[in-house]
């Protein structure tokens, strides 16, 4: 378990050197943040509520520590890979963010049913973390684009879940 999450972290790290826009990191930070903001709201508001996903603590890593290394070496790399390479045409641009939905995807599915390193509560399955991602995504890049039109789309996107899951 713990030699997974590790690998996964390097192969994330290696790729973002390797691929990522590094002369332009400025350009990236306020998505990157965008991100992080977002993902350690949920870590926030799940603890004092309920968890819909979380790392498994019962590794090498307690789980806060499983929860950073999944935030900061897996998950912000990987991001700032894709929106480094995003491409300018139309039917790529489709490849690219179902690439990455389906990489992400793959990644949790795996992590969940062959390591155990994921668990799913109140509802929350991989299809959800799906979905998830083919919203993620799109807006990851709209962030980049016009992080004011992301905000504002966040709102519905963010109470829709709040609501669904009854955290609200």
């Amino acid at each position: 378990m713990v030699i997974y999450q590790i690998a996964i972290a390097t192969w994330s790290l290696i790729v973002s050197f390797w691929k990522g826009d590094w002369k332009n990191l400025a350009q990236y930070y306020p998505t990157l943040q965008y991100f992080v903001i977002g993902n350690l709201t949920y870590e926030y508001v799940a603890h004092f509520n309920f968890h819909l996903w979380k790392m498994d603590g019962k590794g090498l890593f307690p789980e806060i520590i499983a929860d950073f290394i999944l935030l900061f070496l897996i998950a912000v790399p990987a991001i700032f890979v894709y929106l480094s390479n995003y491409p300018n045409e139309r039917r790529k641009k489709l490849q690219h963010i179902l690439k990455w939905v389906l990489i992400f995807t793959a990644i949790e599915w795996i992590s969940g049913k062959y390591f155990g390193i994921i668990k799913y509560e109140h509802g929350w399955s991989i299809w959800w973390s799906f979905l998830f991602n083919m919203i993620m995504f799109p807006m990851l890049r709209l962030h980049f684009i016009s992080y004011k039109k992301a905000l504002v789309l966040s709102i519905p996107c963010t109470l829709f879940y709040l609501l669904w899951f009854d955290y609200i």
